[in-house]
């Protein structure tokens, strides 16, 4: 009941089957036990029915499995099993009007699932940094994620070696299946920079032993390490935060201790919350993923979910100053996995081309 097709895919096919199968079983049993009701509150109290059972299975498993079963849940309903109950009733009582509002749903699924997931905006941005003597140019990627290369991903390479930047940030999340290790490590290989590039882990990463899978690419792992880099604009230092330590104080503390004297020092962390543990220290920028920008958005609204503590502004993506500190957040590449819904409405998969100038 999807437009594509993963290593989870018959997982995700089996629950779309039970979530609809679940909705339909409810609009019969309904229609059973009130033969007086009117159509639309039977299907109302059917779809109510079928999104609480689904909400307490998914509580009952827990963790992001569960917040990614109540998701699927909304997902296949509106845009599946919805739709297949507006054709048949379109069938059944010849009112061919029915089939609008059905491939309306069915096209906004296409939209989501196929066309804004691989709609890549690569987004150019300027920030001033006191102490530097000429420009660093840095492009950002983050949460690749994927469940395969598709065409968008050569745009992703094309543009970031297009930028010859220095330094390459890549903030987490490799992929979502481990069979695909070395697909994405010869992906990663293909990545260029000038004086490298440096990746620090996510919450997906665990499928992975990151240090040698990292080892032959052009990235060097970061987690609770650094990297002291001097360029003709100045010394830049590189601090990576890996996932279980974003809220490490003391660790970053030392870290940024054992750099010592730069002219400008950057802080990489899969999330963003990490902005609250910088605070106070000397890290000029903070570069994070993890929230997608939301990955589902509505207009004027933004991100429904960020599982992030930050403001929903800085979640949603962009870059922010906190106090003194920037803090760019990257929407992503790539989509939740597991048995989440694979789509994007509103959030474009992003790559962000940044130059770091002098102030």
């Amino acid at each position: 009941m999807n437009f594509y097709w993963n290593a989870f895919g018959l997982v995700n096919l089996g629950l779309d089957l039970g979530i609809t199968g679940t909705f339909f079983a409810g609009i019969f049993i309904n229609s059973r036990i009130q033969p007086g009701k009117p159509v639309l509150t039977i299907v109302r109290q059917a779809a109510l029915g079928t999104v609480l059972l689904w909400i307490l299975n998914g509580l009952f498993v827990g963790g992001i499995i569960g917040f990614s079963l109540v998701a699927r849940t909304f997902w296949t309903l509106f845009t599946a099993s919805i739709p297949l109950l507006l054709a048949y009733y379109a069938v059944r009582n010849k009112k061919r009007l029915l089939f609008i509002p059905a491939l309306l749903l069915i096209a906004f699924k296409y939209y989501g699932e196929v066309i804004e997931p691989n709609r890549l905006e690569v987004e150019h941005a300027v920030i001033t940094i006191k102490g530097l003597k000429k420009p660093v140019k840095i492009a950002h990627i983050s949460d690749l994620q994927t469940d395969g290369l598709r065409a968008m991903h050569s745009e992703v390479l094309a543009a970031v070696n297009g930028y010859r930047a220095d330094f390459i940030f890549f903030t987490g999340d490799v992929l979502n299946h481990a069979s695909l290790k070395e697909e994405i490590k010869s992906y990663l290989k293909s990545f260029k920079s000038l004086h490298g590039g440096f990746f620090v882990s996510g919450n997906v990463d665990g499928l992975l032993d990151l240090r040698e899978f990292f080892k032959d690419t052009s990235f060097q792992y970061l987690d609770g390490d650094s990297a002291k880099v001097q360029l003709e604009a100045g010394t830049v230092g590189i601090a990576g935060l890996g996932l279980e330590d974003y809220s490490d104080k003391i660790l970053l503390g030392k870290i940024l201790a054992k750099l010592g004297k730069t002219d400008t020092t950057l802080l990489l962390c899969h999330v963003p919350d990490a902005l609250t543990t910088a605070e106070g220290l000397p890290a000029n920028v903070l570069f994070s993923g993890h929230t997608h920008g939301g990955q589902v958005c509505l207009p004027w609204f933004g991100p429904i979910v960020t599982l992030s503590h930050v403001a929903r502004n800085i979640a949603a993506g962009g870059i922010r100053k906190v106090g003194g500190l920037y803090v760019v957040v990257s929407r992503g590449l790539g989509l939740e996995g597991h048995i989440a819904p694979r789509v994007r409405t509103f959030c474009r998969p992003q790559v962000l081309l940044l130059e770091l100038t002098p102030g």
